[in-house]
């Protein structure tokens, strides 16, 4: 059940930081003030993106990669769930090469210390979005694309 209560106010604030820093290209201060350092965000998905991104680095690369795809993101509604958990619902649209995805996804934040710690997104249509990320990224040729 949401909470009204000063944690849970700062929590929400925190992501609604995240997406304003992103929104801004101002990914600089989201690793000094939103992620911590031991940050593991999860995207699911056999797809490029899809996976786990461990440390801020990796999801702030990963966020770079979000952004060339195309892909929009529009808040639907955000609200605390006890003292350190925010809970997220948005809408993800967008077209790449004939792939279309819109979608209502859910994310999970878990707040520890003032910081975003721990992300685990879940999509309402996995297959799209399999399938938009697919075709947003162009793989290495071979034999680049094993190069060690």
């Amino acid at each position: 059940m949401p909470h009204e209560d000063e944690p849970a106010k700062r929590n929400v604030a925190l992501v609604e930081r995240m997406y304003e820093l992103f929104n801004t290209g101002d990914l600089s201060l989201l690793k000094e003030e939103v992620f911590a350092a031991d940050l593991v965000w999860t995207l699911p998905g056999r797809n490029p993106v899809g996976g786990v991104k461990n440390g801020p680095d990796e999801v702030i690369a990963f966020f770079g990669g979000l952004v060339n795809s195309g892909i929009k993101v529009d808040i639907v509604q955000i609200d605390a769930w006890g003292d350190d958990t925010v809970v997220e619902v948005h809408r993800g649209y967008g077209e790449s090469r004939g792939a279309e995805l819109d979608a209502l996804n859910c994310t999970h934040y878990r707040i520890r210390d003032g910081r975003i710690a721990e992300v685990q997104v879940y999509m309402s249509d996995q297959y799209a979005a399999d399938n938009f990320f697919w075709a947003a990224y162009d793989l290495a040729p071979i034999p680049d694309r094993w190069a060690k």
